[in-house]
């Protein structure tokens, strides 16, 4: 039985956090499939659905949502809330569970279903669910709609998903993908044609030859970048483990965003770093160090400063990237999922994600951050040094 069964003193931030007890919960199960209709109409539903009762807890579900919470029978599910049979990351963050943590403010599950339960009325929206679990790289899209049933003067609400995970991805590709490499490609056609059609003196040229290399160095990442991440989704990215200099691989960094057309008007400063090594792969590292700080020099202001450096602990080295500006709570609450972005627009979020995917689960390592006056925001990544 999940934490909290029964007890109405249970605090929350968000949702309520009180719990329906054992024998209740069997009485709701049973009464929703002593249903003539009910349950042949859950189980022919293709896509994932679960039953809750009035606690959000759930009393029954198809065989596509067996499948996402790894179950063999619903019995195994029965009173668990839906955050903790598709293990969200945070389902445990709360004082009462699955709903009542402070991230669950922004969870789009528990809005449909808190929105039904007040309204009698069937309610959509998406989610944007991390998980613990390998699948998808453990980030889950779908579209949330409840529903309210009532089967013998008991409310049910029914709550059917909708993987929307691969569109999401095709959103990223077109929006921030295609979209950054055909800024690339139009800067590198630009010189191209500067350099063949107009005079230039020997130091413009040589200038212009060296921008040509170095965007065109940048198209070839961003598409490797793209290939990457698509593999560690999927579980199928392979480590090229050796000795890494944590000051080669800032040093790296540096120079590939200190051109970048993210860096116009901004400044991007290198701290220190200790000159000692780490065993990790240097170009998924040089990824997670390189995304945070992209996202660093975008939400720096015109005429300030991003900054990157390295620190030595005891059996770790930690990796910081900071900017200027403070995120808004909401913000923060959001941050590592895969298609959130505070630029505008659907599906463009992808930096972060990736991040906490390389750090956490490939390289072995930690990413936090902290956003508030007057710091702004830190990233940080520790990885172990054996």
């Amino acid at each position: 039985m999940p934490p909290n069964a029964g007890d109405s003193a249970a605090t929350t931030y968000f949702a309520p956090a009180e719990r329906a007890t054992e024998e209740d919960l069997r009485t709701a199960r049973d009464q929703f499939l002593s249903d003539r209709i009910a349950p042949t109409v859950l189980e022919g539903v293709p896509d994932p659905v679960i039953v809750l009762n009035r606690e959000r807890q759930i009393v029954a579900c198809n065989s596509s949502f067996l499948g996402i919470a790894g179950k063999a029978d619903a019995e195994e599910l029965l009173g668990a809330r839906p955050g903790e049979a598709a293990y969200c990351l945070y389902r445990g963050d709360g004082p009462g569970g699955c709903g009542t943590g402070q991230r669950c403010v922004e969870c789009g599950a528990v809005n449909a279903v808190v929105a039904c339960l007040e309204s009698g009325r069937p309610v959509t929206r998406e989610c944007r669910l991390q998980t613990t679990a390998e699948a998808d790289g453990g980030a889950l899209d779908v579209v949330v709609r409840a529903s309210i049933v009532t089967i013998r003067d008991r409310d049910f609400v029914v709550v059917a998903l909708r993987d929307i995970s691969g569109e999401k991805r095709r959103q990223v590709l077109e929006r921030v993908f295609f979209h950054d490499v055909l800024n690339t490609a139009t800067g590198i056609y630009s010189l191209a044609w500067l350099l063949n059609d107009t005079e230039q003196d020997a130091e413009q040229e040589a200038e212009a030859k060296q921008d040509l290399l170095h965007l065109s160095q940048q198209i070839s990442d961003e598409i490797a970048a793209q290939r990457q991440l698509l593999a560690a989704e999927r579980g199928e990215l392979k480590l090229k483990v050796a000795d890494v200099s944590v000051s080669e691989v800032l040093d790296k960094v540096i120079a590939a965003y200190r051109r970048h057309n993210v860096a116009r008007g901004r400044e991007l400063q290198l701290g220190p770093a200790p000159t000692v090594s780490i065993e990790t792969d240097a170009t998924v590292l040089q990824r997670v160090i390189g995304n945070l700080v992209k996202n660093a020099l975008e939400a720096t202001p015109e005429g300030e400063a991003a900054r990157v450096w390295a620190e030595e602990h005891p059996g770790e080295i930690i990796f910081r990237v900071a900017n200027p500006a403070v995120m808004p709570e909401s913000v923060q609450r959001q941050i590592f999922q895969r298609s959130f972005t505070t630029k505008g627009g659907e599906g463009r979020g992808i930096g972060t994600h990736s991040v906490k995917l390389f750090t956490e689960r490939y390289l072995g390592g930690e990413v936090d951050f902290t956003s508030m006056e007057p710091d702004g925001t830190v990233f940080s990544v520790t990885l172990p040094r054996p």
